[in-house]
Parts: structure tokens; C-alpha cells; sequence
């Protein structure tokens, strides 16, 4: 009886700490912090939740200190579609990157630029998304719908810089029957909307 009642207490205790991560997290974004600070409660969220997503970030060579860069790996990954990154989306990633917080003179802000200069790993990507994902997973439906959309606005914007609008061609797809959008930028977007909108196994 009183291991059952010992039992109960540590289960309570430990989802009270969830709650607890999940609540600090929720804040971050629905405050719309800065990268770093939302980083940061999600770490702090996956080392409580998620002890296993959060060994494959530090496997794949990220640091608390650069922990912000991998939440923009959508927009490096569509930077990169296309093989190489030009200058106009190198600067639509940084200056996106900017707007969100990440000071220039930041670890997270240096790992951008790297990334745009050689392209990273798939692992990388596939990470950045399940961390994203992960995220917003604390989120009502309304509004991870609404943060997912603002990603791929963000990696749309990056599209655009190469000179590839996805509204303006969706607009042409349906008057010409013309798509001028490379095959494997429109792939890179799909497949990034469709893993964050992917229900959790």
C-alpha cells in the first residue's frame, strides 16, 4: 500500500514537471520569443519528454549555443533544393533568421552562415523538422496550424528569393498551365509542410 501511494505521488509529481515544461514553452511561443529563448524551453521541454530526440540534436553536432539555427533548418533546406544556395536566398535566410531574434553576432547566427556556405547533413533537416514539430506539439490544432503556416510562408519567402514565387505560380499554374517552380524546391516544400502537419506516432 504505501509503495502504491509513494507510486502515485512520484507519477504526480512527474506530470506536474511536464505541465510545468510544456506551460514554459507555450509562453515562448505564443509570446513570439526570441529563437534563443524558445530554444531553450524546448530543450528543457525534450530532456524531460523527449530524452531521445534530444540525444540525436547533440549527435548531430548542435550545442545550446547554436540550438536557434536548427529551428530555421526548413529555411536552409530550401535554400539549398535547388543544390546550391544564391545570394538573394543566403540573405532572405539570414535576414528571416534576424527577425526572429537571432543576433548576428551569435554562435546560432555563425552556424547559419556555415550552413548556407556548405550544405549540412540530411540529418540536420530531418532533425530540425522533429524538433519543430515536437514544439509545436504543446500547442491547441488552431494554433500549430497557424505556426506551421508561418514556417512555410517563411521557407515560401526563401523560394521566392530565387526568383520562384509559389503564389505567383500557382496563380500562372491555373490561367497557363505553367509551372516554372524547380521539382525539387516544390518536393522540399511539400514534404516539410506535410512531416509538421503529420500526426504524432
Amino acid at each position: 500500500m504505501h509503495d502504491r501511494i509513494f507510486g502515485d505521488r512520484e507519477k504526480a509529481m512527474e506530470e506536474s514537471y511536464f505541465r510545468k515544461e510544456d506551460a514554459r514553452l507555450l509562453e515562448q511561443l505564443r509570446k513570439k520569443a526570441p529563437l534563443d529563448d524558445i530554444a531553450l524551453a524546448l530543450g528543457q521541454k525534450l530532456e524531460v519528454d523527449s530524452p531521445e530526440l534530444l540525444q540525436r540534436v547533440r549527435d548531430a553536432g548542435i550545442s545550446l549555443d547554436t540550438a536557434a539555427a536548427l529551428l530555421v533548418a526548413p529555411l536552409i533546406q530550401v535554400a539549398w533544393a535547388e543544390g546550391s544556395v544564391s545570394r538573394a536566398e543566403h540573405d532572405t535566410v539570414l535576414r528571416l533568421a534576424r527577425e526572429r531574434g537571432i543576433a548576428t553576432d551569435s554562435p546560432a547566427y555563425a552556424q547559419l552562415e556555415s550552413w548556407l556556405h556548405e550544405r549540412p547533413s540530411d540529418e540536420i533537416f530531418d532533425t530540425g523538422i522533429a524538433v519543430i514539430k515536437h514544439g509545436f506539439s504543446v500547442l491547441p490544432d488552431g494554433e500549430r496550424n497557424e505556426r506551421i503556416k508561418m514556417v512555410l510562408d517563411a521557407c515560401n519567402e526563401v523560394a521566392e528569393a530565387s526568383g520562384t514565387s509559389l503564389g505567383f505560380l500557382l496563380a500562372l499554374n491555373n490561367v497557363m498551365g505553367i509551372n516554372r517552380v524547380c521539382e525539387s524546391e516544390t518536393a522540399t516544400l511539400d514534404m516539410i509542410g506535410k512531416t509538421l502537419r503529420r500526426p504524432e506516432a
